[in-house]
């Protein structure tokens, strides 16, 4: 279960905003826990006290049921118009039986599936999670070009999960670990939901009395592997959680546990070699400016000095006061801001070697990194199939 804050779904005015048929019907499975804490829904017909139960729910206690409040967890991440015409569109492609009703608000639907299949439900909040990251680190395989990613069977996630969970245990995560995959042609995104180790905090009850929670927090890390080029991006906390996903996908989906090799794939040496004409894009279509605005540079020595420097347009800046370029120091890191065509706003774009990159928004990256590799931001090594790569970009742009 991801963070929950009750106050998200339970005020008073939000639960009366919810069918009163199907709020009973979701909260049926915890009536004896919610009786015990003073609430009663009443006769149907009758009003509801909503404020009462949003006071039993927005003070949990060491009784109440997990299982609640991941439900309500669910409901609510999943309760937007948008994930109302995904959630419709999955219930429909696995003939999951849902009912007719034009009156169903994005909430109500939300809790009509979690009542007919909540692992539908589930798997749209992980889909949403997965799209929603932006900061990825990118590895190749050996030989770059179009794969695509086979398909991925029961038998085998479950060979996965089995894998993973082994080094999570060791590493005192626990397990029980879920993976969640989705295709949107040409990515695949993967989300890989795990314990962190555990947590013990001070808790506070209502007639003052001071307890103990101890209990394991949940992680959602994101993957995506590009069919276009083989490339898989990484989203993990640690370096080790990033290891043993390369090692564990290249495994069991391409026969090779040493399929991605860590090398770096970013170089931020144009800009000190090439200067302004780093960021040329008259050969990109899509794209009708880039703009330098900021970089980090480390110089090191005996305190470590990094030195972060930030301008509307840091060439032009540096040319107006006759500065030389960004030469000393080693690049670390730079941010870009990007207009594409036919948008009127500039989304940034943050490179990071070896292998860090950041999107405004994912659906950038392909024509972006088409620059990147076009003006040398992205190493040789990684572009075997550069016409073959470029034109799938163009064909996807």
């Amino acid at each position: 279960m991801g963070s929950f804050n009750p106050r998200k779904f339970t005020d008073p005015d939000r639960l009366r905003s919810l069918d009163p048929r199907r709020l009973r019907a979701f909260f049926a499975p915890w009536r004896s826990y919610l009786s015990g804490r003073g609430f009663e829904f009443p006769d149907p017909g009758e009003e509801i006290d909503y404020q009462s139960l949003a006071h039993v729910l927005l003070t949990p206690d060491h009784a109440t049921p997990r299982e609640m409040v991941d439900a309500l967890y669910y409901v609510h991440e999943t309760a937007s118009a948008e994930d109302m015409e995904e959630l419709i569109a999955a219930a429909r492609r696995q003939g999951v039986p849902l009912d007719d009703d034009p009156a169903a608000t994005p909430a109500d639907l939300a809790i009509d599936v979690w009542l007919a299949a909540p692992d539908l439900l589930q798997s749209r909040h992980s889909e949403a999670v997965a799209r929603k990251q932006q900061n990825f680190e990118y590895f190749a395989p050996h030989q770059a070009g179009r794969r695509p990613f086979p398909e991925i069977d029961e038998a085998l996630r479950l060979q996965i999960e089995a894998e993973l969970d082994n080094w999570f245990e060791g590493h005192r995560r626990g397990r029980g670990c879920r993976i969640f995959m989705f295709r949107h042609t040409p990515l695949v995104w993967i989300l890989v939901r795990h314990g962190l180790p555990m947590r013990r905090e001070a808790g506070h009850q209502d007639d003052g009395r001071a307890t103990t929670e101890f209990y394991r927090p949940q992680q959602h890390d994101v993957l995506f592997y590009d069919e276009r080029n083989g490339e898989i991006g990484v989203h993990a906390n640690t370096k080790g959680e990033r290891k043993l996903y390369l090692k564990t996908f290249g495994k069991f989906v391409f026969g090779d546990e040493d399929h991605f090799p860590p090398a770096a794939k970013f170089t931020l040496d144009p800009l000190a070699e090439d200067g302004a004409d780093a960021l040329n894009v008259e050969d990109i279509d899509g794209i009708s400016a880039v703009r330098l605005v900021e970089c980090r540079r480390y110089w090191g020595g005996a305190f470590k000095e990094v030195e972060v420097r930030r301008a509307e347009n840091l060439f032009a800046a540096l040319a107006a006061r006759g500065a030389p370029g960004l030469f000393g120091g080693r690049l670390v890191g730079v941010t870009f801001k990007v207009k594409f065509e036919g948008s009127e706003k500039e989304r940034s774009v943050t490179v990071r070697p070896p292998g860090i990159a950041r999107y405004e928004r994912n659906e950038d990256s392909e024509l972006v990194e088409r620059w990147l590799r076009n003006r040398g931001f992205i190493l040789a090594a990684q572009g075997a199939d550069d016409d073959e790569a470029a034109t799938a970009v163009l064909e996807g742009a």
